[in-house]
């Protein structure tokens, strides 16, 4: 999203990146391939297995250079660090709290900690996920939207004969990058096959992770309403036809077995 600003205010732009391609902690290989021609189509420089070893001040009007492992210098009037987050949660030591092993809180399935009447929201907690049976930890800003109504439902309690609401939301997410509009809702993992909506080397194209017959996740590039669709199946769980389910020109919803 940054490249994308800076491209459009008329800069150039180098990206730094230390993996084979863009997103690839958070995408595949074959998904993530078509959305690294952005970066040339936009003008922008894209060096993949580089790492930065230092970036050496600026001296007497000249620019900041950086300096990557191979030798490689690259002026720049401004550096921009990206390099994802932590939960900063030392401050917990000692108060009971369980943390997991990348320091989030560990909450249940109604967002409550190991201290009673202590709840945590947010990207700072994981939960247990009845869906795609394992711990979440999501750090999109629709989960903290999300947490806060279950913690306050919890608080106030649920309604005599009902049974508590567990939290297990679908994740989602958008971006703009280079003048696309990307959506992504689900969890998937690298067992999860995946299933074209269109061509990706396209200006519109949805990738979609399926488990068992059943939607779990999908990447929609300017199909806003695959996104939409989708994500009421991957809460209702329904099994879809692959077949069906491949043809740009159906509605998702109309992609049931």
């Amino acid at each position: 999203e940054f490249d994308t600003a800076a491209r459009e205010a008329g800069c150039a732009v180098t990206v730094v990146e230390a993996a084979d391609r863009p997103l690839a902690d958070a995408l595949p290989a074959e998904v993530a391939a078509p959305m690294t021609s952005w970066y040339a189509d936009a003008g922008a420089a894209l060096r993949t297995h580089a790492r930065v070893e230092r970036v050496e001040p600026a001296d007497r009007g000249e620019p900041l250079r950086v300096v990557l492992d191979d030798g490689t210098r690259l002026p720049a009037d401004a550096v921009v660090v990206g390099i994802g987050a932590r939960p900063s949660t030392a401050w917990l030591a000692g108060s009971g709290i369980a943390l997991g092993a990348h320091g989030e809180v560990l909450a249940d399935d109604r967002l409550r900690t190991s201290v009673p009447d202590v709840h945590a929201v947010g990207d700072c907690a994981s939960f247990p996920s009845a869906r795609y049976g394992e711990r979440l930890l999501v750090h999109h800003w629709d989960n903290a939207l999300q947490g806060p109504r279950t913690v306050a439902a919890d608080i106030v309690g649920a309604p005599a004969g009902e049974a508590p609401a567990a939290y297990d939301p679908v994740p989602y997410f958008w971006s703009e990058q280079f003048g696309r509009f990307v959506q992504y809702a689900g969890h998937h993992t690298d067992a999860d096959p995946v299933l074209w909506r269109g061509d990706p080397g396209g200006p519109a194209w949805t990738a979609c992770w399926l488990r068992e017959g059943r939607l779990v996740a999908l990447l929609a590039v300017g199909r806003p309403r695959d996104l939409a669709q989708g994500r009421r199946l991957i809460q209702a769980g329904t099994v879809l036809d692959p077949v069906l389910l491949a043809d740009p020109a159906r509605p998702l919803k109309a992609a049931t077995a």
